[in-house]
């Protein structure tokens, strides 16, 4: 199971214009292999070099940012729109569908693979520990290991398996039996929100470094 999902069309908005711009375009180290665009650009998306459609699509989230995407290797997940840096968390969400880097999302998207960073595969992805560490924040537990589908309602399910449930609806159930409360850590620079509907995890990947910040949001 995991947060990284497109969870709902406002949601997407919210996350594209938070999250996606300042983290998951924000620090991207340019891999010299990715063939150069005409702008002198190198851009992969799932180890693959950007084609002109996947530009394309890039091209209507940037004019609705305000910002370039620079040169970077970046991971992609068609069935639930998460996306990060190669070997990163997720650090924010496009909309799922796009097919970018064609779409299917390597296992060894961030960092794992073989199943012995986590344990946890979410859509054929190896979840990073900070997903993880998310996670386990939202819902109180930790995900159970094993190979899961989500898509980007938050339904959920083991891999080639029927629905189990939906992630929004327990998040929402838990926040219902918890009410409403803060928490904070400023060493690791990492807060936990919980009311109104809404549940928010924030963080970074390096505590020193601002621009690792990532987010998840549920309902907000």
């Amino acid at each position: 199971m995991t947060l990284s999902l497109s969870l709902s069309s406002s949601l997407t908005r919210a996350l594209a214009a938070l999250a996606v711009t300042a983290a998951l375009f924000g620090c991207a180290a340019a891999d010299a292999s990715a063939a150069p665009r005409a702008d002198g650009r190198r851009i992969t998306f799932n180890q693959h070099p950007a084609t002109a459609r996947d530009l394309a699509i890039l091209a209507r989230f940037e004019a609705s940012w305000g910002v370039t995407v620079p040169s970077g290797d970046y991971w992609y997940d068609d069935v639930s729109g998460a996306g990060g840096l190669w070997g990163g968390p997720t650090r924010g969400f496009l909309g799922p569908g796009l097919g970018l880097g064609g779409g299917r999302v390597p296992a060894n998207a961030s960092g794992g693979g073989s199943g012995r960073l986590t344990g946890i595969f979410v859509n054929g992805r190896e979840l990073h520990p900070l997903d993880v560490r998310g996670l386990t924040q939202l819902f109180g537990q930790a995900p159970w290991p094993g190979r899961w589908w989500v898509d980007g309602r938050g339904d959920f399910g083991p891999e080639g398996g029927g629905r189990y449930g939906n992630l929004v609806a327990l998040v929402q159930s838990r926040q219902r039996s918890r009410g409403s409360y803060y928490r904070s850590d400023r060493a690791s620079h990492s807060s936990v929100f919980v009311g109104s509907g809404c549940t928010a995890v924030s963080g970074r990947t390096s505590p020193s470094d601002s621009s690792s910040s990532y987010s998840y949001y549920v309902g907000c």
